[in-house]
């Protein structure tokens, strides 16, 4: 599962399209983003979640740069880089942490440092 998520991701960076994500979701799965307390379930939120993730950035570029598989979960670290909408250069750095069997997902949480995103729109950075 770790593989089809890191495979679906960098579909959603180049193309722009959630379907593989949206695919890996269940009816139940739920999906959160920390530090936003944003919170969407089932196939219907994962579409929103992964549309409104990639709609932030005009370019990006995720590497995956360490994993820890348990039983039924995944940590997936990640650096991602490129643009902004507005045209100005990030990277930032988080965790998804992935559950779920080799059908589908049960949930997904992602942390990331979000300062790259406060500083753009304070004009600071």
């Amino acid at each position: 599962m770790t593989d089809r998520f890191a495979d679906a991701l960098h579909r959603l960076d180049a193309d722009r399209d959630p379907g593989p994500l949206v695919e890996l979701a269940g009816e139940d799965t739920q999906l959160v983003k920390l530090d936003e307390h944003h919170e969407t379930r089932g196939r219907e939120g994962a579409q929103t979640f992964w549309t409104d993730y990639r709609d932030v950035f005009d370019e990006i570029e995720t590497t995956f740069t360490h994993t820890v598989v348990g039983e039924s979960s995944a940590a997936l670290e990640w650096t991602s880089t490129g643009t902004l909408r507005d045209g100005k250069p990030f990277t930032y750095r988080g965790v998804t942490l992935i559950e779920g069997d080799e059908e589908e997902l049960s949930g997904v949480r992602t942390y990331y440092d979000s300062a790259a995103f406060i500083q753009g729109r304070s004009g600071t950075a």
